[in-house]
């Protein structure tokens, strides 16, 4: 069956969230609390490491989105993804990309 990867993470929008919401939407697991200030996504599930790299680009496709206005702006947020084998890693979006690194030690408390 394979090993199971828990992903919790949010993104941060700047006038992308309509395109955003495009391409999240056949994508289980996201919500895109309303009310407020702030335009967000979250998101929570376990997913099949098998199907791990299929999350992850989207996120990438998501973070590449352009900025909106003069300000440049981009897409931005934070996932901890706890893999059972693999251990606790992070993906920082921003500046268009997603970044990730082996979670740091600060994080453990999350999956003990």
């Amino acid at each position: 069956m394979g090993s199971w990867v828990y992903v919790r993470g949010w993104l941060d929008f700047y006038g992308q969230e309509n395109e955003a919401r495009r391409m999240l939407a056949d994508v289980p697991g996201w919500a895109f609390p309303e009310g407020g200030w702030a335009r967000a996504a979250c998101y929570g599930r376990a997913v099949r490491a098998g199907h791990l790299d299929e999350l992850l680009d989207r996120v990438r496709a998501v973070a590449a989105l352009p900025a909106v206005d003069a300000d440049g702006d981009r897409v931005c947020g934070f996932f901890i993804a706890f893999h059972e084998e693999d251990g606790q890693f992070e993906w920082q979006v921003r500046d268009g990309e997603v970044f990730v690194s082996r979670a740091p030690a600060r994080f453990d408390y999350l999956w003990r």
